[in-house]
């Protein structure tokens, strides 16, 4: 059995019942990884992605990135621990729009890195990631945003089982050898 996929399934098991039986946790708990994320995403626009080429609006607009990131991502991980469980909603609608304005201006950069010859592809997966989180996370404060959270845990969960069963049913069999004769 692979150890890594163990983890792997036992983790999603975790996450969804998690996910499934206390949604408002898990909401808190991915605030503050966004958050996290953002401040890393940020850190890493400012010291390295803004020198990819030398035009002056790209590095405007990854400056701009960069710093609204590293704002949002500590609003996103100081206020929320400090304040009353409503700062939860409104770091939800907060970290949706900057997701949204992130994803705009990675395009704006994309384009720019193009239009210089440089691959812009690895980019394309970050902005459909923010578009697709932003929705997301607009949506988690209503009353469907919780159900949507329940639902993915219960295929979270189910997931998870499935890769241990898949481990379990598929596990490979050390042979140990008995006699000299076994060693060829």
């Amino acid at each position: 059995m692979r150890k890594s996929y163990i983890g792997v399934g036992v983790l999603s098991i975790v996450v969804g019942l998690l996910m499934l039986f206390a949604p408002d946790a898990w909401t808190k708990v991915v605030v503050i990884i966004l958050g996290a994320a953002a401040i890393v995403n940020g850190i890493f626009n400012l010291f390295y992605v803004r020198k990819i080429i030398s035009d002056s609006n790209y590095r405007k607009a990854v400056i701009l990135r960069g710093v609204i990131s590293v704002l949002v991502g500590l609003v996103a991980v100081i206020l929320p621990l400090a304040l009353a469980a409503t700062v939860w909603t409104v770091m939800l609608y907060i970290l949706g729009a900057y997701l949204l304005v992130s994803s705009i201006l990675e395009i704006y950069a994309t384009v720019k890195l193009r239009s210089s010859g440089i691959n812009a592809k690895p980019y394309y997966g970050e902005i459909v990631i923010s578009v697709i989180m932003a929705v997301i996370l607009f949506i988690i404060p209503a009353q469907l945003g919780m159900a949507l959270v329940r639902v993915l845990g219960v295929l979270l969960l189910l997931a998870g089982i499935a890769v241990l069963v898949w481990e379990v049913r598929n596990r490979k069999y050390v042979v140990v050898p008995t006699t000299v004769e076994d060693v060829d």
